[in-house]
Protein backbone atom coordinates (compact mmCIF):
# COMPACT_ATOMS: atom_id res chain seq x y z
CA UNK A 1 0.00 0.00 0.00
CA UNK A 2 3.07 2.48 0.29
CA UNK A 3 2.49 2.98 3.74
CA UNK A 4 5.73 3.50 6.00
CA UNK A 5 4.84 2.01 9.77
CA UNK A 6 7.77 1.66 11.97
CA UNK A 7 6.06 -1.50 14.35
CA UNK A 8 9.37 -1.97 16.03
CA UNK A 9 7.98 0.11 18.63
CA UNK A 10 4.13 1.20 20.03
CA UNK A 11 5.51 4.73 19.63
CA UNK A 12 6.26 3.87 15.87
CA UNK A 13 3.46 2.50 15.02
CA UNK A 14 1.48 5.37 16.81
CA UNK A 15 3.80 7.97 15.33
CA UNK A 16 2.66 6.29 12.08
CA UNK A 17 -1.07 6.93 13.29
CA UNK A 18 -0.67 10.66 14.30
CA UNK A 19 0.09 11.48 10.57
CA UNK A 20 -3.24 10.69 9.40
CA UNK A 21 -4.76 12.18 11.92
CA UNK A 22 -7.34 14.96 10.62
CA UNK A 23 -9.52 18.03 11.86
CA UNK A 24 -10.80 17.37 15.34
CA UNK A 25 -8.36 14.70 16.04
CA UNK A 26 -9.92 12.26 13.92
CA UNK A 27 -8.38 9.52 11.96
CA UNK A 28 -8.45 10.49 8.00
CA UNK A 29 -10.21 6.99 5.88
CA UNK A 30 -6.02 6.18 5.33
CA UNK A 31 -5.72 6.46 9.00
CA UNK A 32 -8.66 4.02 9.65
CA UNK A 33 -7.54 1.45 7.47
CA UNK A 34 -3.88 1.86 8.73
CA UNK A 35 -5.24 0.97 12.23
CA UNK A 36 -7.77 -1.79 10.96
CA UNK A 37 -5.08 -3.48 9.26
CA UNK A 38 -2.29 -2.52 12.79
CA UNK A 39 -5.33 -4.08 15.18
CA UNK A 40 -5.80 -7.30 13.18
CA UNK A 41 -1.79 -8.38 13.05
CA UNK A 42 -1.15 -7.80 16.73
CA UNK A 43 -2.20 -10.04 20.09
CA UNK A 44 -4.47 -9.13 22.29
CA UNK A 45 -2.28 -8.85 25.92
CA UNK A 46 -2.63 -11.88 28.26
CA UNK A 47 -1.70 -12.06 32.18
CA UNK A 48 1.11 -13.83 33.93
CA UNK A 49 2.58 -14.66 37.00
CA UNK A 50 5.95 -12.73 37.86
CA UNK A 51 8.43 -15.51 37.58
CA UNK A 52 6.49 -17.39 35.19
CA UNK A 53 9.07 -16.32 32.49
CA UNK A 54 12.44 -16.77 32.46
CA UNK A 55 13.57 -13.88 30.06
CA UNK A 56 13.00 -10.68 31.79
CA UNK A 57 12.11 -9.31 28.08
CA UNK A 58 9.24 -11.57 27.95
CA UNK A 59 7.12 -9.49 30.32
CA UNK A 60 7.50 -6.49 28.34
CA UNK A 61 4.26 -4.73 27.17
CA UNK A 62 4.25 -3.81 23.85
CA UNK A 63 0.87 -1.25 23.57
CA UNK A 64 2.31 0.58 26.43
CA UNK A 65 6.06 0.02 25.71
CA UNK A 66 6.86 -0.79 29.21
CA UNK A 67 8.87 -3.50 30.66
CA UNK A 68 6.81 -4.57 33.51
CA UNK A 69 3.26 -3.46 34.00
CA UNK A 70 0.18 -4.48 36.14
CA UNK A 71 -3.02 -3.82 36.43
CA UNK A 72 -4.10 -1.59 39.27
CA UNK A 73 -7.32 0.52 38.75
CA UNK A 74 -10.49 -0.11 40.39
CA UNK A 75 -11.28 -3.74 41.14
CA UNK A 76 -14.71 -3.49 40.22
CA UNK A 77 -13.72 -3.55 36.40
CA UNK A 78 -10.78 -6.32 36.96
CA UNK A 79 -10.16 -9.46 39.38
CA UNK A 80 -6.44 -9.39 38.12
CA UNK A 81 -7.09 -6.03 39.97
CA UNK A 82 -7.94 -7.16 43.13
CA UNK A 83 -5.52 -10.13 43.10
CA UNK A 84 -3.08 -7.11 42.89
CA UNK A 85 -4.04 -5.12 45.51
CA UNK A 86 -4.37 -8.31 47.92
CA UNK A 87 -0.73 -9.42 47.05
CA UNK A 88 0.57 -5.49 47.73
CA UNK A 89 -1.66 -5.04 50.84
CA UNK A 90 0.05 -8.51 52.22
CA UNK A 91 3.39 -7.21 51.69
CA UNK A 92 3.05 -3.83 53.18
CA UNK A 93 1.28 -6.04 56.43
CA UNK A 94 4.76 -7.58 56.88
CA UNK A 95 3.81 -10.93 55.50
CA UNK A 96 7.14 -13.00 55.40
CA UNK A 97 6.48 -16.03 53.40
CA UNK A 98 8.78 -15.76 50.25
CA UNK A 99 5.87 -16.49 47.68
CA UNK A 100 3.51 -14.06 49.46
CA UNK A 101 0.22 -14.78 50.35
CA UNK A 102 -0.29 -16.80 47.09
CA UNK A 103 1.34 -19.44 45.93
CA UNK A 104 2.88 -19.23 41.98
CA UNK A 105 0.90 -22.00 40.83
CA UNK A 106 -2.21 -20.13 42.33
CA UNK A 107 -1.91 -16.59 40.86
CA UNK A 108 -0.86 -18.43 37.59
CA UNK A 109 -3.94 -20.26 37.33
CA UNK A 110 -6.21 -17.00 37.96
CA UNK A 111 -3.95 -15.71 35.60
CA UNK A 112 -4.86 -18.12 32.77
CA UNK A 113 -7.99 -18.20 33.92
CA UNK A 114 -8.23 -14.45 33.44
CA UNK A 115 -6.89 -14.24 29.91
CA UNK A 116 -9.73 -16.63 29.08
CA UNK A 117 -12.35 -14.52 30.54
CA UNK A 118 -11.12 -11.03 28.93
CA UNK A 119 -11.22 -13.10 25.35
CA UNK A 120 -14.45 -14.42 25.89
CA UNK A 121 -15.71 -10.81 27.03
CA UNK A 122 -13.94 -9.63 23.79
CA UNK A 123 -15.83 -11.72 21.38
CA UNK A 124 -18.69 -11.17 22.87
CA UNK A 125 -18.69 -7.91 22.53
CA UNK A 126 -18.12 -8.02 19.08
CA UNK A 127 -20.54 -10.28 18.22
CA UNK A 128 -23.07 -8.41 19.82
CA UNK A 129 -22.39 -5.32 17.48
CA UNK A 130 -21.96 -7.77 14.36
CA UNK A 131 -25.64 -9.14 15.25
CA UNK A 132 -26.78 -5.55 15.87
CA UNK A 133 -25.36 -4.35 12.88
CA UNK A 134 -26.32 -6.90 10.69
CA UNK A 135 -30.34 -7.02 12.11
CA UNK A 136 -30.37 -2.86 11.34
CA UNK A 137 -28.45 -3.94 7.32
CA UNK A 138 -31.51 -6.39 6.74
CA UNK A 139 -34.01 -4.52 7.85
CA UNK A 140 -33.01 -1.52 6.25
CA UNK A 141 -32.03 -2.87 2.96
CA UNK A 142 -29.07 -2.17 0.97
CA UNK A 143 -27.16 0.71 3.07
CA UNK A 144 -24.64 2.30 0.94
CA UNK A 145 -21.54 4.49 2.91
CA UNK A 146 -18.12 5.63 2.25
CA UNK A 147 -15.57 2.91 2.43
CA UNK A 148 -11.93 2.30 1.12
CA UNK A 149 -10.60 -0.28 -1.26
CA UNK A 150 -7.94 -2.29 1.49
CA UNK A 151 -7.47 -5.23 -0.43
CA UNK A 152 -7.91 -6.79 -3.66
CA UNK A 153 -7.63 -10.62 -4.41
CA UNK A 154 -8.63 -12.32 -7.67
CA UNK A 155 -12.09 -12.94 -7.08
CA UNK A 156 -13.32 -10.02 -4.77
CA UNK A 157 -12.26 -6.74 -3.49
CA UNK A 158 -12.31 -6.09 0.17
CA UNK A 159 -13.74 -2.78 1.37
CA UNK A 160 -13.58 -0.68 5.06
CA UNK A 161 -16.90 0.94 5.86
CA UNK A 162 -15.64 4.06 7.25
CA UNK A 163 -18.56 4.89 9.67
CA UNK A 164 -18.58 1.35 11.08
CA UNK A 165 -15.07 -0.01 10.87
CA UNK A 166 -15.88 -3.16 9.44
CA UNK A 167 -14.86 -4.45 6.10
CA UNK A 168 -17.25 -6.30 3.79
CA UNK A 169 -15.75 -8.22 0.93
CA UNK A 170 -17.53 -7.86 -2.57
CA UNK A 171 -17.23 -10.94 -4.81
CA UNK A 172 -17.40 -11.44 -8.32
CA UNK A 173 -19.27 -13.61 -9.04
CA UNK A 174 -22.12 -11.22 -7.49
CA UNK A 175 -21.70 -7.94 -9.04
CA UNK A 176 -24.22 -9.17 -11.66
CA UNK A 177 -24.71 -11.05 -15.27
CA UNK A 178 -22.24 -9.85 -17.37
CA UNK A 179 -19.75 -7.53 -15.41
CA UNK A 180 -16.53 -8.13 -16.37
CA UNK A 181 -13.70 -8.30 -13.77
CA UNK A 182 -10.24 -8.21 -14.18
CA UNK A 183 -7.07 -8.30 -11.56
CA UNK A 184 -3.74 -6.85 -12.02
CA UNK A 185 -1.14 -8.48 -9.66
CA UNK A 186 -4.00 -7.59 -6.76
CA UNK A 187 -2.86 -3.74 -7.07
CA UNK A 188 -5.88 -2.79 -8.83
CA UNK A 189 -9.11 -4.37 -10.36
CA UNK A 190 -11.34 -2.93 -13.68
CA UNK A 191 -14.96 -3.53 -13.37
CA UNK A 192 -17.37 -2.81 -16.42
CA UNK A 193 -20.67 -3.13 -16.21
CA UNK A 194 -22.69 -4.44 -19.82
CA UNK A 195 -25.64 -2.54 -20.83
CA UNK A 196 -28.69 -2.91 -19.00
CA UNK A 197 -32.49 -1.70 -18.72
CA UNK A 198 -33.61 1.88 -17.39
CA UNK A 199 -32.28 5.20 -18.00
CA UNK A 200 -29.53 4.71 -15.15
CA UNK A 201 -28.55 0.94 -16.37
CA UNK A 202 -25.98 2.56 -19.24
CA UNK A 203 -22.18 0.99 -19.77
CA UNK A 204 -19.78 1.63 -17.15
CA UNK A 205 -16.41 0.84 -16.15
CA UNK A 206 -14.54 1.93 -12.86
CA UNK A 207 -10.75 1.30 -12.16
CA UNK A 208 -10.53 0.47 -8.20
CA UNK A 209 -6.76 0.81 -6.48
CA UNK A 210 -5.78 0.11 -3.03
CA UNK A 211 -7.19 2.99 -1.10
CA UNK A 212 -9.08 4.42 -3.25
CA UNK A 213 -12.11 5.94 -1.33
CA UNK A 214 -15.35 4.31 -3.01
CA UNK A 215 -19.32 3.94 -2.07
CA UNK A 216 -20.01 0.44 -0.86
CA UNK A 217 -23.58 -1.13 -0.51
CA UNK A 218 -23.90 -3.16 2.82
CA UNK A 219 -26.39 -6.34 2.57
CA UNK A 220 -27.23 -8.50 5.30
CA UNK A 221 -26.42 -12.22 4.58
CA UNK A 222 -28.36 -14.98 5.40
CA UNK A 223 -26.10 -16.20 7.78
CA UNK A 224 -26.38 -14.90 10.84
CA UNK A 225 -23.63 -12.25 12.00
CA UNK A 226 -22.66 -11.94 8.08
CA UNK A 227 -22.27 -8.86 5.28
CA UNK A 228 -21.45 -8.52 2.05
CA UNK A 229 -20.98 -5.80 0.27
CA UNK A 230 -21.95 -4.68 -3.46
CA UNK A 231 -20.48 -2.35 -5.56
CA UNK A 232 -23.08 0.25 -7.30
CA UNK A 233 -23.37 0.19 -11.28
CA UNK A 234 -21.65 3.84 -12.58
CA UNK A 235 -24.39 6.37 -12.33
CA UNK A 236 -26.80 4.13 -10.33
CA UNK A 237 -26.69 6.14 -7.46
CA UNK A 238 -27.25 9.66 -8.95
CA UNK A 239 -29.60 11.70 -6.56
CA UNK A 240 -28.84 8.94 -3.36
CA UNK A 241 -27.92 10.86 -0.55
CA UNK A 242 -24.85 9.03 0.77
CA UNK A 243 -24.02 10.35 4.62
CA UNK A 244 -20.59 11.15 4.16
CA UNK A 245 -17.38 10.12 6.84
CA UNK A 246 -17.47 11.93 9.64
CA UNK A 247 -14.64 10.36 12.25
CA UNK A 248 -17.04 8.11 13.94
CA UNK A 249 -15.52 4.61 13.99
CA UNK A 250 -17.62 1.99 15.30
CA UNK A 251 -21.16 -0.10 15.23
CA UNK A 252 -22.38 1.86 18.41
CA UNK A 253 -22.69 4.64 16.13
CA UNK A 254 -25.52 3.10 14.04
Amino acid sequence: MGLDVDTSTSKGMQDALNRHMGPGNKPTPTGLVMASLLAKAMTLATYHSSGEFEEFAEYHHYGLSMDLYTHFTSPIRRYPDLIAHRQLQALLEGCQEEEGPMSFEEVSEIAEQSSAKKYASKQASDKSGELFLWLFVREQGTVYEEGVVVEIGDMSIDILVLRYGIQVRVWRDYLGEGVEFQVKQKHWAHITWPPGEGSQSKAGSVRYELLDKVTVGIKAARQLFKTSGVLPRPGSLDGTDIVSYDGVYGVEDV
